[in-house]
């Protein structure tokens, strides 16, 4: 899910404290040394979690809240469907009501190409954030690894405010299964929230994406017990591999291709995706001149 669930942050809180970083900082470190220990946070995560889980294939993964489902989750799944080829879905809906679940079932007995699955996530490690967007951006970082656990060989979190051009898996190079981990780094960056942007992000079901995606679970579920006033979706990913480069043998990570998102709704680009709060009417009549009419147009 994207960061623009609701008003948008000021730009004077666009940042963690020095102490705070400091603190995010050793919650990826620690993570990183105990690979097999799951924090009490991450537990009651798994607890809570209802539904069922993708266990093959090459998937993909968002997370939306109803206002997200409705504004942005139909039209992305129907992106997906339009295209008629077989593609694997999963869906973590966030505190969701009985009207979402509903729909949600119907469309995963319906849709003809999607193979849509879901979870219902209650959102219990959201409770006392200063603003709920804050864990929507993390949540789906929390499903990952369980997701690859079930049995998912790739598996591409993506924004669910984004819209399918064309399917992703041709893009993305025979050998990333070598890989522990793929992202949209910004290397030139100077802040550490800003050297990974989150709207893709590819893993694997190998031993080091696995441990991997486990370590940044760890290190966001504890660090949400800490009442973050900002986004922490990309500096704890970028921390985690940052260490991790460092001390753990056979590590690499590698860059998401190029085309894999397109933010400028190129041809070629598998998905586009929105780029900032003004860049929403843009994406807007982008995506309804993709999906074409709707069916009370015709």
């Amino acid at each position: 899910m994207s960061a623009k669930s609701t008003a948008p942050i000021p730009k004077s809180e666009k940042r963690h404290s020095l102490l705070f970083r400091w603190m995010l900082r050793r919650n990826a470190r620690q993570a990183l040394k105990l690979p097999q220990v799951r924090a009490r946070e991450t537990e009651l995560f798994r607890e809570s979690i209802k539904g069922n889980l993708p266990n093959s294939g090459n998937v993909l993964l968002a997370a939306c809240d109803d206002r997200y489902f409705y504004n942005f989750a139909l039209g992305l799944i129907k992106s997906i469907e339009r295209l008629g080829q077989p593609e694997a879905f999963h869906l973590l809906l966030l505190q969701p009501s009985g009207k979402v679940i509903e729909e949600a079932a119907t469309l995963s007995k319906t849709l003809k190409h999607v193979r849509l699955t879901y979870s219902i996530d209650p959102c219990a490690l959201a409770e006392g954030l200063p603003r709920r967007e804050i864990y929507y951006t993390a949540a789906r970082f929390l499903l990952a690894p369980l997701i690859l656990e079930a049995g998912v060989e790739r598996l591409l979190m993506i924004d669910v405010d984004a819209v399918m051009n064309r399917s992703p898996w041709p893009i993305i190079p025979s050998d990333f299964d070598h890989q522990s981990g793929a992202f949209i780094f910004r290397r030139n960056e100077k802040h550490p929230w800003r050297k990974i942007l989150a709207s893709a992000v590819l893993l694997n079901n190998s031993p080091g994406s696995m441990r991997l995606a486990n370590a940044i679970a760890v290190s966001i579920a504890v660090s949400l017990g800490k009442k973050p006033k900002y986004h922490i979706d990309q500096i704890l990913p970028f921390y985690v591999c940052d260490f991790a480069s460092k001390t753990i043998q056979n590590f690499s990570t590698v860059d998401i291709p190029p085309k894999l998102m397109g933010y400028d709704y190129e041809p070629e680009a598998a998905f586009w995706t929105v780029k900032g709060h003004q860049a929403l009417d843009t994406f807007i009549s982008e995506r309804d001149r993709l999906l074409g009419p709707t069916e009370q147009e015709n």
